[in-house]
């Protein structure tokens, strides 16, 4: 086991991905958060996930745009 720190907005985050009651979050993190490891597996990884609820669809596009240019985006981390 391990401690971890989030902010309120990660935990917020990580709760939305939640599923069923008492799953817990490192269910949540093994579920989501793939292995680091290679495109192929990223793929395989991705298609095994349930579709995406409104709110996660709402980060998903946002974490989208801000791929296709970067530049023009806020880095509310770094900024």
């Amino acid at each position: 086991m391990k401690t971890i720190t989030l902010t309120d907005q990660a935990y917020k985050r990580l709760k939305d991905w939640k599923g069923a009651e008492g799953e817990s979050f490192s269910a949540v993190v093994l579920k989501v958060v793939p292995e680091k490891g290679t495109l192929g597996q990223m793929v395989e990884d991705l298609g095994r996930m349930k579709p995406l609820n409104p709110s996660q669809a709402k980060v998903m596009e946002g974490t989208v745009k801000w791929g296709r240019a970067p530049e023009k985006s806020k880095d509310r981390w770094t900024s």
